[in-house]
């Protein structure tokens, strides 16, 4: 039989975050990144990883013609993207839109193609989308009429078991 600190052991489960920039970071940046992970009990950055330049990156439409840097590291310690992506962009002084923090835990943010106009749901006010429903199926008089013979018939039948 295995005991409890083996059992603990073998539950650590670890998080996995991307960091990705259109600027490579220096050295210095990085060493004060993994001295900020730590925090999270991070084993530190890996290599970089570059994409090939693209006119207009993923994670960055507001960005044209850059390289993408990728930088993989893992926790154990869970955390939210946001919240690692706010505290290395304050750490650096990197403006807003020029590093991102995903992890592989949380969901894909939906970036809508260039050119597209993308309508919300919730702005339909005849809500189009939703099935159709009879009104009179669900309450009104006539409902309330076949509920009330429902039970009743259902009474008889328990009078007729009990006797």
């Amino acid at each position: 039989m295995k005991s409890y600190t083996q059992y603990l052991t073998e539950s650590k489960k670890t998080w996995k975050f991307k960091i990705k920039t259109i600027h490579e970071l220096t050295d210095d940046q990085q060493d004060r990144i993994e001295k900020h992970l730590g925090k999270y009990d991070s084993k530190g950055l890996g290599a970089a990883k570059k994409t090939m330049l693209q006119s207009t990156p993923r994670d960055f439409p507001k960005a044209r013609g850059y390289e993408v840097f990728t930088y993989e590291f893992e926790t154990n310690i869970v955390a939210s993207g946001w919240q690692i992506q706010n505290d290395i962009r304050n750490m650096i002084g990197l403006a807003d839109g020029v590093l991102k923090v995903k992890g592989e835990h949380e969901p894909d943010e939906a970036i809508p193609p260039q050119g597209i106009e993308v309508k919300s749901v919730l702005g339909d006010d005849e809500y189009s989308e939703a099935e159709k429903v009879k009104a009179e199926e669900h309450y009104g008089d006539e409902y309330n009429k076949g509920f009330l013979k429902e039970l009743a018939k259902l009474q008889k039948q328990k009078e007729k078991g009990n006797e």
